[in-house]
């Protein structure tokens, strides 16, 4: 019966959400596409709620690069979200592109879109419906099942808006935005347009000079709205090469829906970062009803930056966050501000 009730859930659940927001930035946006000086390969990988059986393993791998000649960039993404220990998989892979524009000196604004092919598979062959239980709840042997597998397959589209400059960033992302018919049954159910609104502040407090490390205290947010669900993330993040620390809070304890507190989690992380090389491990702590059982959520991201050449003689704006500053090469006399995102 709780697959049942976890299949019936998801069906109408939100698109998955990951604690290490901008570890995932295409994800996020279609706008972060190329935000890096070359080229740029992103790993996630989330195990929500492992006290739980069953219940939410999801996966992301991304790679994107920036061509400086076009101000533009291109990426790929491909996503998998497994539930039910395999009974309901969902699976896409994207192309994206962003183009960025100066409008006043060292502030830019990057418009982005993603195209998306995605398949959302239910297995429930194996599956123990109402059916093959009694009364009490216990599995009747030789019940057998007549359920079948079910796959639907669909295009879809996000677009997206962001400014930044050297210290902030805002943006705004739409997802799901072609209405596509989700449902395995009769009834039309439609997969939800999903809005994120998310940016932040980046304060450099000690300057990378004189043989001293760079250290700096981002705040940033991510609001999320999607049918009648809305999550806030809001955190700070405090970088001190080459260690990464980060705390989080997710829930809008002010905004109850149903009589219970939207009040989720807390988040705690740390990161490495080695060159061109970045390691996140994140733990989500629940404040929920579910905190006795869930055993919370763990997070891992992996980031690689490779092939940063610099052509332009004239300093870009940098995405304000915790990861370390490479200033510019290829002879310039300039120096360089790095383009790029944890």
């Amino acid at each position: 019966m709780a697959l049942v009730c976890m299949f019936s859930i998801q069906t109408k659940a939100q698109d998955v959400s990951f604690s290490q927001v901008y570890a995932n930035p295409l994800y996020l946006s279609p706008s972060f596409t190329g935000l890096s000086n070359g080229s740029r390969l992103s790993l996630s990988y989330r195990d929500q709620w492992p006290g739980i059986p069953n219940t939410y393993r999801t996966f992301a791998v991304a790679a994107d690069h920036f061509f400086e000649d076009y101000s533009s960039g291109v990426g790929v993404m491909l996503l998998r979200d497994d539930s039910g220990g395999g009974k309901l998989v969902k699976q896409d892979i994207s192309v994206l592109y962003a183009y960025e524009f100066e409008v006043f000196r060292d502030i830019f604004v990057r418009p982005g879109i993603q195209f998306k092919y995605a398949e959302r598979n239910m297995n429930l062959v194996d599956a123990v419906l109402p059916s093959n239980q009694g009364s009490d709840g216990v599995y009747i042997p030789g019940s057998g099942s007549d359920a079948e597998n079910y796959n639907k397959k669909y295009f879809d589209a996000a677009a997206s808006g962001m400014i930044y400059s050297d210290y902030f960033w805002f943006g705004v992302a739409v997802d799901n935005i072609i209405r596509n018919d989700i449902s395995q049954t009769d009834i039309e159910t439609y997969n939800p347009v999903k809005t994120s609104i998310y940016g932040g502040y980046k304060y450099s407090y000690l300057a990378g000079r004189s043989k001293r490390e760079p250290q700096s205290l981002t705040l940033a947010f991510n609001y999320r709205l999607q049918q009648g669900f809305n999550q806030l993330d809001i955190g700070t993040y405090w970088y001190i090469n080459p260690m990464e620390l980060g705390v989080w809070y997710r829930g809008l304890p002010f905004a109850s829906q149903g009589g219970l507190q939207n009040n989720d989690g807390l988040i705690f992380l740390l990161g490495i970062n080695l060159g061109p090389v970045r390691f996140a491990y994140s733990y989500d702590l629940t404040l929920s009803e579910l905190s006795g059982f869930s055993n919370g959520a763990n997070e891992m991201s992996l980031i690689y930056r490779f092939n940063q050449i610099f052509k332009r003689k004239s300093s870009r704006g940098a995405i304000p966050c915790s990861a370390p500053t490479y200033t510019g090469g290829g002879g310039s006399k300039y120096k360089r501000r790095s383009r790029k995102i944890f």
